[in-house]
């Protein structure tokens, strides 16, 4: 488990565009300012996360630990993690029992975590553009935001939001950078581990919590 997800990183040019479009949401004031002007649902709460994130994570004298509890807050805050888990899980969602499911849950969550926050020290001098903001004809509960990532070297990438509006809340359940899908590509990394392991979901579990120890 542990050189799959190296293997992600190392061979998806793209996987350090995912990685850096979650850490410039949480922590870009150029992304803030441009949401802000959009006037749109999905773009204000876009906004608002970035405001809060900066506020809290930032704090001076704040402690590892504290930093851990605020960053898992804005974490979930931020994405529909138990639905991009199912999705990521794939047709072996319906084959887990429930206890399976919660612990499956547990364990994702985790391991974002144990994926992101480690970067979040990072600095970067990317910031984003924002584009259009559109409905889905097929369920206006989703929006696609588009973006552009402005590096500081090289030319600007498109990063897609797509957000969930949840009854007078919204959530991120995927980010698309250059038509990479971060929710597809794990959920292929995590098939392919339950396949070498016969379907267990527990094989699984248990992988990601080792991964995750200490955390």
């Amino acid at each position: 488990m542990r050189r799959l997800f190296t293997n992600w990183t190392a061979r998806n040019r793209h996987a350090k565009v995912l990685l850096v479009a979650l850490l410039l949401l949480l922590c870009a004031p150029g992304f803030e300012r441009a949401a802000a002007k959009e006037g749109a649902g999905a773009g204000v709460f876009l906004a608002e996360l970035t405001d809060r994130a900066l506020t809290q994570l930032t704090e001076p004298g704040l402690g590892d630990a504290e930093q851990k509890l605020r960053f898992r807050t804005l974490l979930n805050e931020a994405f529909d993690l138990p639905a991009i888990g199912r999705f990521v899980l794939g047709r072996y969602w319906r084959r887990a029992d429930v206890a399976q499911r919660g612990d499956f849950l547990g364990a994702f969550e985790d391991m974002m975590m144990h994926r992101f926050l480690p970067l979040f020290s990072q600095k970067s001098g990317e910031k984003f553009d924002i584009g259009p903001i559109r409905r889905y004809k097929n369920n206006p509960n989703f929006v696609s935001v588009e973006s552009k990532l402005r590096r500081v070297e090289g030319e600007p990438i498109q990063v897609n939001w797509r957000i969930r509006k949840i009854g007078e809340t919204y959530k991120i359940v995927d980010i698309v950078a250059e038509g990479v899908s971060i929710a597809v590509t794990l959920r292929s990394e995590y098939v392919s581990v339950l396949k070498r392991n016969g379907g267990d979901v527990g094989a699984l579990i248990r992988a990601l919590r080792e991964m995750t120890k200490g955390l």
